[in-house]
């Protein structure tokens, strides 16, 4: 619905990311970094499946 939303509204680029980065990679979308450099998929999973750093977590 938001990607629908967003063409709508005029957003020519838009992508569903329903099945993860998985899915994107699966569709040969290019994965980069802020810089506009490739980024393997090893290494945009590790990136995202770090988990919160101690200092993001609740204190106890």
């Amino acid at each position: 619905l938001a990607a629908h939303v967003m063409q709508l509204m005029g957003y020519r680029e838009v992508y569903s990311l329903k099945t993860g980065l998985r899915g994107w990679n699966d569709y040969e979308l290019p994965l980069v970094d802020g810089a506009g450099n490739p980024v393997d998929i090893e290494t945009a999973d590790e990136y995202f499946n770090e988990g919160p750093r101690p200092e993001q977590l609740p204190p106890k």
